[in-house]
This record gives C-alpha cells, structure tokens and sequence, in this order.
C-alpha cells in the first residue's frame, strides 16, 4: 500500500521525464545536423527539464517518505533553487549564441527544422498536458517543473516559426532572433519563479521565529 503510494506520486514526474530526454537526444542531433540554433536551443533547454523533472520526481519521493513539514519544504526550496538557476543558465546561453549568430548568420535547414520542431511541439503538449492534469497541487517542485516544460514548449513554437521563415524566405537572421525573443519569455518565468521562492523562505524564516516564541 505505502510503495503503491510512492509510486503515484513519483507517476506524474516519471513518464514525462522519459518522454523529454528520449525527444532532446533527437532534438540535439538535428539541431547539430539542421544548424538550427532554435532547435539546438531547445534541445539543450529539453536536456535541462529532463534534469529538472528527475530532481522533482527525487523531491517527491523524499517529501512522501519525510513526516516533518520543515524536512519537506526544505526539499522542495532546494530543489526548485536549482531548477531556477538551471533555467538562467540555458538562458544565458541561448542569448550568448543567438549574438553570434546575429553577426555571423549560418545556414539552417529549414524544412528538417520545421518537421523537427513539430515533433517537438507535440510531445511538450502532451507532457505540459499529463504534468497539469496529474499533479493539482500547486507547490514549488511542481511549479519549476512546469515552468521548464513550458519554456521548452514556446522553444517548439519559435523553432517551428523560424524553419518555415527561412524554407518560404530564406532569413536566416529570424532563427536567433526568436530564440532571443523566447529567452526573454523564459526569463520573465524565471524571476516568477524566485519571487515565490523568495516568499516561501520568508514564510519559513516567519514560522521558524513563531515557533521560538512559543
């Protein structure tokens, strides 16, 4: 009964975390094989939410077996920190690449890009989809979780855009430009992030004095 219990829990975060990393390795390939920094930037941000998603399936775990709250929120505060600073750092990255790309273009396959990037697309949806409808609560693991299979799914969209501006046009100057466009959004999701972080530590520093005053 407890193991059954366990394993529910760890569902929700399991079956999407398969489904990211099998579809980043094939992302990665053909962002390599297609030059696509779009795609090449999605699938690096893919590898880091299979990441994050193995740490949430980690915390899950932790927080069903742990019995005091303070053990559980201190899993959930650590391991959503590093889900965050993880995000900044693709962040940082796809913004570094995409000034260089600006000034020196390359040559993007835009037809493999597109059938790519739809793939991709599909499989964000249905993982966005199982994470929303699996998991209710609406905690700090579970909300840097979702954080990175939503950026991963506007990464599907910008790489999709992108692969059909440059097949129809031949502007090889859209592929960074959407992927700069997407690191703001992402970026925006990031201090959302931390401002609920920020304020879940404040609770519990508030907690922790409450608790000496009695």
């Amino acid at each position: 009964m407890n193991n059954s219990h366990q394993l529910k829990l760890k569902n929700p975060f399991f079956i999407p975390f398969i489904i990211i990393l099998i579809f980043a390795i094939v992302e990665f390939f053909g962002g390599l094989w297609t030059q696509s920094l779009a795609l090449l930037g999605d699938a690096w941000h893919m590898f880091s939410d299979a990441f994050a998603l193995g740490l949430a399936m980690f915390a899950a775990y932790k927080m069903n077996k742990a019995v005091a709250t303070g053990q559980n929120s201190k899993i959930e505060l650590t391991v959503s920190i590093i889900n965050a600073v993880l995000m900044a750092a693709v962040i940082i990255w796809i913004v570094i690449e995409a000034i260089e790309r600006i000034s020196y273009p390359r040559e993007v396959v835009g037809s493999y890009v597109m059938i790519i990037a739809l793939l991709g697309l599909i499989v964000n949806i249905v993982v966005a989809v199982q994470l929303h409808q699996d998991h209710g609560e609406k905690g700090l693991n579970h909300q840097a979780a979702l954080l990175h299979v939503i950026g991963d799914l506007l990464g599907s969209v910008a790489a999709l855009a992108a692969g059909l501006v440059i097949y129809l046009t031949g502007w090889l100057l859209i592929d960074p430009i959407l992927s700069l466009l997407i690191s703001f959004l992402l970026l925006i999701g990031v201090f959302n992030l931390l401002k609920n972080i920020w304020s879940a530590m404040a609770g519990k520093q508030t907690d922790v004095h409450h608790g000496h005053l009695h």
